[in-house]
């Protein structure tokens, strides 16, 4: 980075994209600021509201030495040791693969194949439920008042007034339950069992369990999965996981059944590695290759399934 007197938000993030573009990098403006707002602290609608603020010495340090690391091809995830994936931010480092967006949408088409809803329904669902709690807990506390208040009450129509409003509450808490739970008693009546093989950050499972809170899950990974279980408590998960160090599912127990079992194993293939972007290549191998035709895993796991 050159040497300046003054460097604000805007000359080191026009610096950065310029210096990026020169290197390769695929994106080198939206980089430039991810990094920034990462060291920073804010989000990137706020950089265009600080474009002349001067950045000091500390910022400075930090930010060339994230620069550094992504000129050489580093992938910005792992700089910041975190992936967004759907609306969660799963910690992430190079010993597993980078959640792509396109993986989202096997956990969508998941969730729509065993809800029969979109993630946006869910979402919608799961705020009413709270809502609708929220009510039920004004109800119960409203219901003491009443009590307390007809206990000194001595006109008739003022306590069946009391009574009725009391009751007008409770009613009203339980149609918002009823309105906006729908579909979620036929999943409780079976806690769903999901199985995902190879699970690497835990992006796939425990997305779906934070989306299922009736269902339980087991990740299976060739590698200790230490990451995933760090993510799983960060989404408040871990008490629905389990975690076997297995390759494919070589160590589940015998007998197991699940109604899911999900993978997003490795399918590159071989012909095809040399041609990945550097980025791609810091990413464990172990993870990206899937023999001549991309498929040697699949085969495998086909032939595993129907024990399971």
């Amino acid at each position: 980075m050159a040497e300046e007197t003054r460097w604000t938000v805007n000359s080191i993030l026009n610096w950065t994209q310029q210096y990026f573009g020169r290197r390769g990098v695929d994106s080198p403006r939206l980089d430039a600021e991810i990094l920034l707002c990462d060291i920073l602290g804010c989000k990137r609608v706020d950089l265009f509201l600080r474009f002349n603020e001067e950045l000091g010495p500390d910022v400075l340090k930090r930010y060339h030495e994230a620069v550094v690391r992504r000129a050489g091809r580093e992938p910005v995830a792992y700089i910041l040791g975190r992936k967004g994936f759907l609306k969660w931010d799963f910690k992430v480092t190079p010993d597993v693969l980078i959640p792509r967006p396109e993986t989202e949408l096997l956990v969508e088409n998941i969730v729509r194949c065993l809800t029969g809803k979109s993630l946006v329904q869910l979402e919608k669902e799961a705020f009413w439920r709270r809502k609708a709690e929220e009510m039920r807990t004004l109800a119960e506390k409203s219901r003491e008042a009443a009590r307390a208040r007809l206990q000194e009450e001595t006109d008739p129509d003022k306590a069946r007034f009391i009574v009725q409003e009391a009751t007008d509450r409770q009613a009203a808490a339980e149609e918002a339950a009823a309105r906006n739970t729908g579909g979620a008693d036929e999943l409780r009546q079976h806690r769903l069992s999901l199985l995902d093989v190879g699970t690497g950050s835990g992006a796939i499972l425990l997305s779906l369990l934070a989306l299922l809170p009736d269902a339980s899950g087991t990740a299976l990974d060739i590698s200790p999965a230490a990451l995933a279980k760090e993510n799983a408590r960060n989404l408040g998960v871990a008490e629905r996981t389990e975690f076997l160090e297995s390759d494919l599912l070589a160590r589940v127990p015998a007998g197991r059944r699940y109604d899911v079992i999900v993978s997003n194993p490795p399918y590159i293939p071989e012909g095809d590695m040399a041609g990945l972007a550097p980025e791609v290549h810091r990413e464990p191998e172990l993870a990206l290759r899937g023999g001549r035709d991309g498929l040697d895993v699949y085969r495998r796991l086909l032939r595993q399934l129907p024990s399971f």
